[in-house]
């Protein structure tokens, strides 16, 4: 059994973050495209498609369990990335993207006023699918100097 560096996460945390990421993304693109593309002929014409409504409520469970587990990070992961310097500038990256995604969402949830949330859900949408690439940065990137 190989030592593990205590900058890295256990691997139950780690796989954690892929699956519950992986629900977030799959889900966002999938309310994404039915938000977007997909309409079925309702009474009065064209309506939202019923599956886009599940798929935002998974989006929100898998919400939750990722928030559950970027909290499990703050005592251990991040100080200790922090006071060692190692990978400092994409996890301060993904800190700030978790952050406004976080924010944006709780926007989506409470403003009523349709401009302001038209414009929050472009944020969210943008800035989620950006997350894939910053996460796998992170993580690359601190697998490279395990070596």
């Amino acid at each position: 059994m190989t030592r593990r560096r205590p900058t890295n996460l256990p691997r139950w945390q780690e796989l954690a973050v892929y699956v519950s990421f992986g629900l977030l993304l799959a889900t966002g693109v999938a309310w994404l495209v039915f938000d977007t593309w997909v309409r079925v002929e309702g009474d009065f014409g064209p309506e939202h498609h019923p599956a886009e409504h599940m798929v935002l409520i998974a989006h929100a469970i898998g919400a939750y369990a990722f928030l559950i587990i970027l909290g499990a990070m703050i005592p251990v992961h991040i100080p200790l990335g922090w006071n060692q310097r190692r990978n400092l500038t994409s996890g301060i990256t993904l800190v700030a993207v978790c952050s406004l995604l976080g924010l944006t969402a709780l926007g989506l949830y409470y403003i009523g006023e349709d401009l302001v949330r038209s414009w929050t859900s472009l944020v969210h949408w943008t800035v989620g699918l950006a997350a894939l690439p910053v996460l796998l940065l992170h993580v690359t990137r601190g697998r490279s100097r395990r070596r």
